[in-house]
């Protein structure tokens, strides 16, 4: 009995270690691979200056709630206002 509690013991601190080990390389590794940040500039006033956005706004389809990107979606164009859709089947049902 107490061997196997010992065992049991054993095993539990070998894969929090294991575990750890495993989550310190993911880290190290993830920093590695993703792109580095830019330096940001400082403006005169000593202020950093704001980055521009670089992914395009989305915008929600009225029939389903998926939100879509406007390079991707399709468009109807009602009352002045265009509306944009996941898919045909949204569009065609969309009521103005």
């Amino acid at each position: 009995m107490f061997r196997a509690i010992l065992y049991l013991i054993v095993f539990i601190v070998a894969v929090s270690v294991i575990r750890s080990v495993m989550g310190i390389i993911g880290k190290l590794f993830g920093a590695m691979m993703s792109p580095q940040a830019p330096p940001v500039s400082n403006t005169q006033s000593g202020r950093a200056a704001t980055p521009s956005p670089t992914m395009e706004s989305l915008h929600k389809d009225p029939v389903c709630g998926t939100f879509v990107a406007p390079s991707t979606a399709w468009q109807k164009v009602s009352g002045g206002k265009t509306y944009y859709f996941c898919s045909t089947q949204c569009r065609d049902q969309f009521k103005s």
